[in-house]
């Protein structure tokens, strides 16, 4: 009987296939770049920039440049650190002048910290990392910049010193916007405390890249 018993159990075991494995989820790899992205995003004043020193990029995998590159090209939240991990890691990715162009000014009007753009002082303008990129590009950030030439929002800065000179001087993205504009197509460039003596000379400049587009 025992051994009835014992078969039996070993007929229904072996009768039993085994569970089939939960499918795959497709989105799951890009749901990790993303965080990598938005990590290396939020810590940007930990690493200014240099991406490929961090943990993070070296976590991202060769197979991941079609997903960073669907991030790029979307123009959304993560859009331009993609850009910026592409150029390191896949630099066969291409992107005109004109896209990258787009990736930086999104980010730029959109930012509240503006440190990585640049200082802004009665001495002129001194770019940040992001700030050199974009002076990099040239003329091809242009017509998007231009935009910001508008915008009077103000700006913040972190660090002690810079951010009560930037309160004093009450420094708005128009300015920031000014200050790249001016330095890319060498236009007069003579910054003042008060925002009303500087309003002119971002008018200026904005009248004279429209016709200069006509």
């Amino acid at each position: 009987m025992r051994t009835i018993l014992i078969l039996l159990l070993g007929l229904t075991s072996c009768g039993t296939p085994p569970p089939p494995a939960p499918p795959e989820d497709p989105d799951a790899r890009k749901r990790e770049v993303v965080a990598l992205l938005a990590t290396l995003e939020k810590n940007f004043y930990a690493h200014w920039g240099s991406v490929a020193a961090t943990a993070e990029y070296s976590k991202l995998r060769p197979e991941d440049v079609p997903i960073l590159r669907e991030i790029a090209d979307s123009n959304g939240e993560h859009a331009l650190m993609s850009l910026r991990i592409l150029e390191k890691r896949a630099p066969g990715e291409r992107f005109s002048p004109a896209a990258k162009g787009i990736l930086y000014w999104t980010v730029f009007a959109r930012d509240t910290i503006y440190n990585r753009w640049g200082i802004l002082s009665k001495d002129g303008f001194l770019p940040g990392v992001y700030g050199q990129e974009v002076l990099l590009l040239g003329r091809a950030a242009a017509p998007y910049f231009q935009q910001s030439l508008r915008d009077t929002r103000r700006i913040a800065l972190f660090g002690t010193e810079e951010e009560r000179t930037s309160r004093h001087q009450q420094d708005r993205v128009c300015d920031y916007a000014w200050g790249l504009l001016a330095t890319i197509f060498n236009r007069p460039l003579a910054y003042h405390e008060d925002p009303r003596l500087r309003d002119p000379q971002i008018q200026e400049l904005d009248l004279w890249l429209d016709r200069r587009g006509k």
